[in-house]
């Protein structure tokens, strides 16, 4: 329990110190589906918080960085930790940790580019459940 509220006292310190817009979207991955807040993706470097839907409640920060930067698209290569005690098989004895290095695209496709459609995929090294491979789509507005 102490560790899932360092993270979320991790989480709203950095949402509150980042001067700029905010992002909200929901990734339908091959894993689970995460409902998703952070900063301006159209930003170089970016924040995001996710939480995981399915099962249990799991929690992942990712950060981000735009290595191509255009007006209807992004790649993005990223860092992640998360926390997700829904992969233990049935036992609650302890919280599975992960490293997740996403890496994907956001398009988007129309003028007014506040919305966009996220194509992501990320390699998952887990402490206890072991690792695998995530895939999947999503979805995430920019309020401006």
């Amino acid at each position: 329990m102490k560790k899932l509220l360092f993270v979320f006292v991790f989480i709203f310190g950095i949402l509150g110190y980042a001067n700029a817009q905010v992002s909200a979207g929901i990734n339908l991955q091959s894993s689970e589906t995460f409902v998703t807040i952070g900063t301006n993706p159209d930003n170089q470097l970016f924040g995001e918080a996710r939480i995981g839907t399915g099962g249990d409640i799991g929690l992942e920060l990712m950060g981000g960085y735009n290595i191509v930067q255009k007006q209807d698209v992004n790649f993005y290569l990223g860092l992640g930790l998360g926390l997700d005690d829904d992969r233990n098989n049935g036992r609650d004895e302890d919280d599975d940790f992960y490293l997740a290095i996403p890496f994907g695209l956001l398009v988007k496709p129309f003028a007014k580019d506040n919305f966009g459609i996220v194509l992501e995929a990320a390699p998952i090294f887990a402490s206890d459940s072991g690792d695998y491979f995530r895939a999947g789509f999503g979805f995430k507005y920019t309020f401006r």
